[in-house]
């Protein structure tokens, strides 16, 4: 069944290389250009989050930078009908909860309130762009580094997606590798560069994100695994990663993104899904979800 499922993503990524190529030539006399040419600039750190109120629906792609030499992570949500925003953001809060009862309970309010649409964890050394198709209507990107440290005051903003650009998800650029997210496991193909672009899949009915931690040439999984207990914890514990986390923020099942990371410096990183389980609010990458993977 996995193999199928690679090759079918395999099969969409080639569809979708063959399509832009052919659409890449028409569009020289009409003068389109592709969305992931004229991303959505997003600006977040400690004075704020800044972004267009308005944009075209369809194939759409985000660019995200921040000052914040700690790093920033933001969140992009579509709250249900009926659901605010607010609403979302509380059960945020509570998702990312160090207390397992208080995150597990958070984590399944969000997974019935909202689709979430990834998003990009970025530093002043590595900015990073994410595309996936997102229909008209309103979504809202949340700097969930601000959630965490005063859930009180969200820093967020509305964006309306107003109509569509007439392009899909089989217009997309080729992805050079993908990730499968599992409910407690990632299933990677071809995640070798640094620089490249790779198709995210969420195919768990929970959220999941994808963080990338760097970690030393001589680094276990054995040792990462201990480093998660002691914290769950609460021990004091020396931390195996080297930098700050770069990566995919939250998706919810059945979503898809491709993001590429700009400034990444090579070497060994370590795949992380650090988001609470819905059964027993422990962080996935605690349960399993981590795979280490070298970065030319």
């Amino acid at each position: 069944m996995l193999q199928h499922l690679f090759a079918n993503l395999a099969r969409m990524a080639t569809v979708s290389a063959l399509t832009l190529a052919t659409s890449v030539g028409a569009a020289g006399v009409a003068g389109a250009a592709s969305p992931e040419d004229n991303p959505i600039e997003v600006r977040l750190g400690a004075s704020g989050l800044q972004a267009p109120d308005t944009a075209k629906g369809g194939l759409v792609s985000f660019r995200v930078k921040t000052d914040d030499p700690n790093g920033r992570q933001l969140q992009l949500l579509r709250p249900h009908d009926g659901v605010t925003a607010e609403q979302v953001y509380q059960d945020l809060a509570k998702a990312v909860n160090p207390a397992p009862h208080t995150a597990r309970e958070g984590i399944r309010a969000v997974n019935n309130e909202a689709d979430l649409l990834g998003g990009a964890l970025v530093t002043p050394q590595v900015h990073e762009q994410f595309t996936e198709e997102i229909g008209p209507g309103p979504v809202y990107l949340l700097d969930l580094t601000a959630l965490r440290e005063d859930p009180t005051h969200p820093v967020s903003k509305r964006l309306d997606l107003v109509g569509t650009n007439g392009q899909n998800a089989n217009q997309a650029r080729f992805d050079d590798g993908i990730v499968i997210e599992h409910d407690q496991r990632f299933q990677t193909l071809d995640v070798d560069h640094a620089h490249l672009a790779y198709l995210v899949h969420n195919q768990s009915s929970q959220i999941h994100e994808m963080e990338l931690r760097p970690i030393g040439a001589d680094t276990t999984e054995d040792q990462i695994d201990q480093y998660l207990r002691k914290v769950q914890l609460g021990r004091p514990a020396q931390s195996p990663f080297t930098g700050p986390a770069t990566g995919l923020g939250a998706m919810s099942g059945d979503h898809q993104a491709s993001v590429q990371a700009h400034g990444l410096t090579p070497g060994r990183y370590v795949l992380l899904c650090m988001l609470p389980d819905e059964r027993t609010g422990v962080p996935h990458a605690e349960l399993g979800m981590r795979e280490i993977v070298t970065l030319k």
